[in-house]
């Protein structure tokens, strides 16, 4: 199925979703959102690079540690764009484009508020993050850049989680993928440019950022409009303060915000332990890291197929369509996996000296990748069924599960590394993958049994 294909089915009137191949729905989202999704993660990769092989070890060390704390703040917020993605696909699905609007406005309210209250508390929140994380690398003044440079567009960046998210409820992939496409080109000539031709180095990577994702905020609410002149009148926006809305926006996202907290935390915390074997080991397991993002990414885009159509079935209450959504979603996810693992045992490894030159974290990088290979397989699951509870709204049972697996990460977290070094830190992250998955497939029959009632 081309690009184009797959846009133009995503777009289908939604009289016509009940009559279109599941499987084919699940493709026509997920492939032009996995390209999105690719797009995304590629600025930092390309920051990387750039950085890696026109700086030292405790540069790429810096940038490590500065996305770390950065994204470790600002994804805590990603309940903007998970929860808004899935209360409008139940809005879409049951054709109520009054509340599509206000599922926006009212995530846009939250978005604003959080993101200056952000900028507000930079200064606090950097100095408790850096005491985490002092283990008196180098590293920590050349991060310690890097996050103030980048917090400042923090109330951008939370808006356009929203953003994000609505596209991705309403099914709209070819705006998002022509969004993300903008981001990331503008990203990467900024980069390029402030960190290759004028020498800034870790800056000009946090500075690029910055202005690439306001630019990009920007040119979202610009698509959000044409899309609201399609939908219902403006009255519709008095619907903004009904309580039950109100409070179960509030629910889920505090639930998914809890969940993410804890996912971050968790993943710091490796990144954390990676610092203390030293510069040559973190700058190794942020290379390899980026390898998880991309795959992650990958994975992430049948997961929001999966939250999109999902969503869909729960705001028409169809049972029977939301059995065809999970196995066909599950059956392309398992593909992905498959074919993500055999090309990165194949030719991954060819690939890390693009990302630096120092010998000693080439080393590294090569002696950790088979777990990079085994990510695809481990993984899948836990993103597979993290967009069907998303797309439930399914805000409990998520916070639950992330939860019980990060104590069972933790556990293997203290554990391991004493016995097996950086290969313990790898494991722990494997254990955790797999018990976030577990629960979730324990606790899976409550969907299908909460439409029936």
């Amino acid at each position: 199925m081309s690009l184009q294909q797959s846009t133009l089915a995503v777009e289908a009137p939604i009289s016509d979703l009940a009559r279109q191949p599941v499987h084919r729905r699940i493709l026509a989202i997920a492939l032009p959102a996995i390209v999105a999704n690719l797009t995304s993660v590629l600025p930092g990769v390309v920051d990387t690079a750039l950085v890696g092989r026109t700086g030292t070890a405790i540069d790429l060390g810096g940038i490590a540690l500065g996305v770390t704390i950065t994204g470790f703040i600002l994804w805590a917020f990603s309940f903007l764009r998970m929860g808004t993605a899935g209360f409008a696909a139940q809005a879409y699905g049951a054709r109520d484009e009054g509340e599509q609007r206000s599922t926006f406005l009212r995530a846009l309210g939250l978005a604003v508020i959080f993101g200056f209250a952000l900028i507000l508390l930079m200064v606090p929140l950097g100095k408790l993050f850096f005491a985490l994380f002092n283990t008196g690398n180098a590293s920590l003044d050349v991060a310690g850049r890097y996050y103030y440079y980048r917090m400042f567009a923090a109330p951008f960046d939370l808006v356009l989680y929203v953003i994000i998210g609505w596209l991705l409820g309403r099914q709209r992939v070819r705006d998002l993928l022509m969004l993300q496409i903008f981001l990331n080109l503008v990203n990467i000539a900024l980069c390029y440019f402030l960190v290759v031709n004028r020498g800034l180095g870790v800056d000009g990577a946090a500075i690029a950022t910055s202005i690439s994702i306001a630019a990009s905020c920007f040119v979202g609410l610009g698509l959000v409009r044409q899309q609201f002149r399609r939908l219902a009148p403006r009255g519709a926006e008095s619907r903004l303060i009904e309580s039950e809305k109100l409070l179960g926006l509030m629910a889920v996202n505090r639930d998914i915000f809890l969940r993410t907290l804890v996912l971050m935390a968790f993943l710091a915390y490796l990144v954390r332990l990676g610092a203390e074997r030293g510069d040559a080991t973190l700058s190794a397991n942020h290379i390899l890291f980026g390898f998880v993002s991309i795959i992650a990414q990958g994975l992430d885009g049948f997961a929001q197929a999966t939250d999109a159509l999902v969503g869909q079935a729960v705001g028409a209450r169809d049972r029977a369509r939301l059995s065809r959504v999970v196995r066909a979603a599950s059956f392309w996810c398992l593909f992905f996996a498959l074919a993500a693992s055999a090309t990165l045992h194949h030719w991954g490894l060819s690939l890390l000296p693009l990302f630096t030159h120092d010998v000693d974290i080439l080393k590294i990088a090569n002696t950790h990748f088979l777990w990079v290979a085994g990510v695809p397989l481990v993984a899948i699951w836990c993103f597979q069924l993290d967009g069907i509870y998303f797309g439930a709204t399914r805000g409990a049972e998520i916070r639950n599960g992330m939860v019980l697996a990060a104590i069972l990460g933790l556990a293997a977290a203290f554990a391991l590394p004493p016995f097996f070094g950086n290969h313990g830190i790898w494991a722990a992250l494997y254990v955790f993958y797999l018990m976030r998955a577990i629960p979730l497939i324990l606790w899976y029959p409550r969907i299908p049994r909460a439409l029936a009632r």
